[in-house]
């Protein structure tokens, strides 16, 4: 059993609707959320299960091989030439400080 609160932000509909189930029932707030979680949680969770499509993650077809091959082939060393200047540029270290 958890014994510790979990802090539960609601919007402000649910929260009204909260307020309204304390104001109509015996219940207090945690004891009613308690017995809506008890008695509709399992269904629920089998809705949203069932609902969650699979497919994936983005609409972007691979490359083939042979075409991210040459890519790379054709981008060459284009890099190296960044990096090299901009270790150039760099001041010397000084551990003076």
């Amino acid at each position: 059993m958890l014994t510790m609160p979990i802090p539960v932000r609601l919007p402000d509909d649910l929260a009204d609707l909260l307020k309204e189930g304390v104001r109509r029932t015996h219940h207090k707030q945690a004891a009613l959320v308690r017995l809506t979680l008890s008695r509709h949680l399992r269904a629920v969770i089998e809705e949203e299960a069932a609902a969650r499509p699979e497919r994936p993650l983005t609409s972007i077809k691979p490359w083939p091989k042979g075409a991210l091959a040459r890519a790379y082939r054709k981008a060459g060393n284009a890099d190296d030439a960044t990096e090299l200047a901009a270790t150039r540029a760099q001041a010397a270290p000084s551990f003076e400080n």
